[in-house]
């Protein structure tokens, strides 16, 4: 296999099976007679012919659902964990913090477990001296370190993990989701340590359901679905994929419910928050009257979208008359019936002019910056009789849902106001 000396990790046709035995005893008898059992065993493949290079100085990150395969990828570049097949080549030194408690042993001290995970990580007990202030001072676990690791928090345990992880002064520092545990302050301190490696040449790669950690850190990004590498590129174009995977489900039980409301309105009866029922339909016995309304992300129709992703609202209308100075508008509640936004063509300066048996499409494109929930969408067609009176011509109340994600959840109310939090001691 050839390589390039400027290449850190070359991953070359990896892939990872696992027996599934039915029962336990299965496995005993496979062992036995391999040939005469193999009905009885079902392989189950974690990973399928992975094949990736990550250059040196590069900041990787690896993005999936759930038992995609990501933590089995790192537990074999890491070499905790031998393939079925293929060959990992690693050109340098490696420092992984893959899972919490991995390398320490509950019964051993802070310290103990310093030394310990040290020499595993490859240090001299010299190196590990010298070194042992600075993990101490980073880890903020103070007379901790005396104690026995099995009374650590979860928090406390994975600061003093990254800690030595990365006083090792590693060539490749692999992690994989381990910061999800610490307080915000440390995981932030961490980041900010992971940038000045990354300034010094070191090559990171990690696995985090934190786009926005991946979008600011990285230069590269790999999707793994079902055991697969389905796509491979710029960070942005990377998470937009993983989102679209990600809420691809969900997005069809909305279409569902979307699709049965329009029916419930065809009907002539849909009622809104409030609890009062309004008579609407799609019928054509309306001056002017919309025939649908659709939902947008940045690539097809959708009713999930990830907290800050841009949207696009569709109205497609008709119009049977010559109607001059039309307003169009729309309104998004949330579930409690709160408003979150209401704007028209009005606010924007904009006077529509409709002509007698013409169709129209309208679309409203806004960013959702918005909290995690489900929302309503309102939709109108008016015009203005007098200077605060409104005359409509058709109007569907709550005639859509949608729901916005965010993960990890970053704060509670309406707005996303994504704030960024910074500590200072002071003088």
């Amino acid at each position: 296999m050839s390589y390039k000396q400027d290449v850190a990790i070359k991953v070359d046709n990896i892939t990872k099976e696992y027996k599934m035995y039915k029962k336990p005893m299965d496995k005993i008898l496979y062992n036995f007679a391999p040939s005469f059992y193999e009905n009885k065993v079902n392989n189950f493949r974690a990973l399928n012919n992975i094949s990736i290079e990550i250059p040196k100085g590069s900041t990787i990150g690896i993005v999936g659902r759930n038992g995609s395969g990501k933590s089995t990828l790192l537990q074999i570049i890491t070499g905790t964990l031998n393939p079925t097949q293929g060959q990992v080549t690693v050109n340098g030194r490696i420092s992984a913090l893959l899972e919490l408690g991995a390398g320490f042993n509950p019964e051993f001290s802070g310290r103990e477990n310093v030394y310990l995970n040290g020499a595993i990580l490859g240090l001299s007990k010299k190196e590990i001296d010298e070194k042992f202030d600075e993990i101490l001072e980073f880890s903020e676990i103070g007379d901790f370190i005396e104690r026995p690791v099995k009374t650590y928090s979860s928090g406390m345990f994975v600061r003093l993990a990254f800690s030595v992880a990365a006083f090792v002064d590693p060539d490749i520092m692999i992690i994989d989701e381990a910061l999800s545990v610490g307080d915000e302050k440390f995981q932030r301190k961490c980041y900010n340590y992971l940038e000045d490696l990354k300034e010094k040449g070191c090559t990171i790669l990690f696995v985090s359901h934190s786009m926005r950690v991946v979008e600011q850190l990285c230069d590269y990004a790999y999707l793994l679905d079902n055991s697969n590498l389905i796509a491979e590129g710029e960070p942005k174009e990377i998470i937009d994929k993983y989102h679209m995977l990600l809420y691809s489900q969900e997005n069809a039980h909305y279409q569902t419910l979307n699709k049965i409301g329009k029916e419930k309105i065809e009907e002539n009866v849909v009622s809104d928050i409030s609890g009062e029922v309004t008579t609407q339909s799609f019928q054509n016995e309306k001056d002017v009257f919309i025939e649908g309304v659709t939902m947008y992300n940045e690539f097809e129709e959708s009713y999930v979208f990830n907290t800050g992703s841009t949207s696009t609202i569709k109205l497609a209308i008709h119009s049977s008359i010559d109607a001059p100075k039309v307003l169009v508008g729309l309104r998004i509640r949330t579930t409690q019936g709160i408003e979150v936004y209401g704007t028209s063509t009005f606010y924007h300066n904009m006077e529509l002019d409709f002509i007698k048996d013409k169709k129209y499409s309208i679309s409203f494109k806004q960013d959702l910056i918005l909290v995690a929930g489900t929302y309503h969408i309102s939709v109108a067609i008016a015009k203005q009789d007098g200077k605060n009176d409104m005359i409509y011509f058709d109007k569907l109340s709550d005639f859509l849902l949608f729901k916005v994600e965010e993960l990890p959840v970053s704060g509670t109310g309406i707005a996303n106001l994504d704030s960024h939090i910074e500590i200072n001691e002071m003088k």
